[in-house]
């Protein structure tokens, strides 16, 4: 196969697939929020919501969304190219950070408005031919870039998505994301691609399965299971080829520690996909896995982001790539007045990590 149709693909795998693993009153320059933040711990008045629109009732800790809009559906926008930058590779733009989004669904119906569980930014830079990758966890609790325009000011991170499209806000979910994350980290947010559980499995599986190094043995008496019920997941450290089914549970348990040595997990299948790819045995699968991809993920990236994205891709040394996460150390526990167990991010020790991931 010529090596430009092995490189589109590994590039299209970096846009789309590296989420599959799978996760904000002023950015992070400006500390006011976090002072709101704090004043609303137990003792303090909690800030009222804006009066109209009335906000839709969403249970934080309940899976059940609701079934109809408040706005409009928000129309598709039209994104200007990214300028190309003097020096870079594959005639890119200097920087390309995509929020790669992972839902817990496996239908291929994108439409319906949901919460992104797994939400992780990636940046590439075309003239140094680096990447970074950082995570957030889901409970980040962080204003909302239009809360008042939603009458919902505040609000978990994983929510962005799902009120962006509920309320009709211009750009739908992947604009308001975009914009709560900018807000709250003073990270500009290029693109996004958004995938979900049938579509990692069938990459995955499609690729031959994947080869990860786990660090602990994984004990979970309690890991969800399709029909509603629960299963006992057993697997052992060291290193494991693992099928689609498989390297989803891994990504996705979190019974026997939290949702921040989740994100490690993600990360490390996020890193073994993208070893596979770069391995030359993965070529037979090349057909299969591009017939997988079809129609599976949703996401903003033009035809020429991807081709560059294509370029780049192997030539980023696996060495260069840095993984990073947002963690229990860098947030305040709270919980919220419906008794939602929330994480607050604290700028002091998050903004090092922000600085880290834009330096790369």
């Amino acid at each position: 196969m010529p090596r430009s149709t092995f490189s589109a693909v590994i590039g299209a795998a970096l846009g789309i697939l590296v989420v599959m693993a799978a996760i904000c009153t002023i950015s992070l320059l400006n500390p006011i929020w976090l002072n709101a933040a704090r004043q609303a711990l137990p003792g303090a008045v909690t800030p009222a919501l804006s009066a109209s629109p009335q906000p839709i009732p969403i249970d934080e800790d309940n899976p059940v969304l609701p079934p109809t809009r408040v706005g409009p559906v928000a129309p598709t926008p039209t994104l200007a190219p990214l300028p190309t930058a003097p020096g870079a590779a594959c005639g890119g733009p200097e920087r390309m950070t995509i929020a790669l989004l992972g839902v817990d669904s496996r239908e291929a119906d994108y439409t319906r408005p949901t919460r992104t569980d797994a939400i992780v930014l990636v940046t590439v830079n075309f003239k140094t031919r680096t990447a970074a990758l950082l995570s957030f966890p889901r409970d980040l609790y962080v204003p909302l870039a239009n809360g008042k325009e939603m009458g919902v000011e505040q609000s978990r991170l994983n929510t962005a998505y799902l009120y962006g499209e509920l309320y009709g806000i211009p750009g739908g979910g992947p604009a308001e994301l975009k914009d709560t994350i900018a807000l709250n980290f003073a990270i500009h947010v290029d693109r996004y691609a958004m995938v979900n559980f049938g579509a990692f499995e069938a990459a995955v599986d499609a690729l031959g399965g994947i080869d990860v190094e786990v660090p602990e043995a994984i004990y979970d008496p309690e890991y969800p299971t399709a029909d509603g019920g629960t299963m006992l997941l057993e697997i052992p450290a060291g290193l494991q080829h693992m099928d689609g089914q498989t390297a989803l549970r891994y990504a996705r348990t979190r019974h026997q520690d939290d949702d921040y040595h989740r994100m490690q997990r993600q990360q490390i299948v996020l890193l073994a996909i993208r070893d596979k790819l770069l391995n030359p045995a993965v070529i037979p699968q090349i057909p299969t896995l591009l017939q997988s991809m079809s129609n599976l993920a949703q996401t903003d990236l033009s035809p020429v982001e991807i081709a560059a994205l294509a370029c780049i891709g192997p030539q980023i040394d696996r060495s260069t790539i840095i993984a990073l996460a947002i963690d229990g150390t860098m947030v305040i526990p709270w919980t919220t007045p419906t008794g939602g167990r929330v994480s607050i991010p604290n700028r002091e020790v998050v903004a090092p990590i922000v600085a880290r991931f834009l330096g790369q």
